[in-house]
């Protein structure tokens, strides 16, 4: 529990949650399915972080019906969909089209999480392909934004941009940006370097 507690992906959520929910008088709805890549997070922040208690967790019966749900009229006019790269995620156009449409009021902070692929056996996880890093649930969501400062996507990699992740994506939260999408990446797609090598075989 305390590497989780103690981790860079639990700061982010306090920094950012505790932002989305200044002013509210309503527990904001988290909504999600329980997915095991994040499923451990959301616990401990809402039973054991302060930001926690200004927040609902709403669960879907699948990751289609929690990306549906986020497209509904909320208390505040605005949730929190904790999503995974597979399935819901193909589901959240016609949610979006809610958010974005209209007069404005609407806000939804979209959480993408992903499988950490570090052993072989990783890969092989029952609801997705093997040998498979799916990474599409950015670029499938900027179809349905209309205009640029409509949206604001980031990619969170953990220590090394938290500050800059946290303050961007706080103040679009501010300026009201109906959708705000941090996509945070694995533990395989964090500090790395990319090489692009020739070797002479004879």
């Amino acid at each position: 529990i305390e590497p989780i507690k103690n981790s860079s992906e639990m700061a982010m959520m306090c920094n950012i949650f505790g932002k989305f929910a200044e002013g509210c008088q309503h527990k904001i709805p988290i909504y999600g399915c329980s997915a095991f890549e994040y499923i451990q997070y959301l616990h401990i922040f809402l039973e054991e972080m302060p930001e926690g208690k200004k927040f609902q967790y709403v669960c879907g019966r699948t990751d289609i019906q929690a990306a549906h749900m986020c497209g509904m009229k909320q208390p505040e006019g605005k949730c929190i969909l904790m999503i995974n790269d597979v399935y819901g995620i193909n589901s959240i156009g016609e949610s979006l089209r809610s958010v974005l449409s209209g007069f404005g009021g609407k806000q939804v902070l979209v959480m993408i999480w992903h499988p950490t692929l570090i052993k072989v056996i990783d890969h092989f996880h029952l609801h997705r392909p093997p040998m498979v890093w799916p990474n599409l649930g950015p670029e499938l969501m900027k179809y349905y934004v209309r205009k640029e400062p409509d949206a604001v996507f980031v990619d969170f990699a953990g220590a090394q941009n938290s500050e800059r992740v946290c303050a961007k994506v706080n103040t679009a939260l501010e300026e009201g940006t109906p959708l705000v999408c941090v996509n945070v990446l694995p533990e395989q797609e964090r500090a790395f370097v990319s090489l692009d090598i020739r070797v002479k075989t004879g």
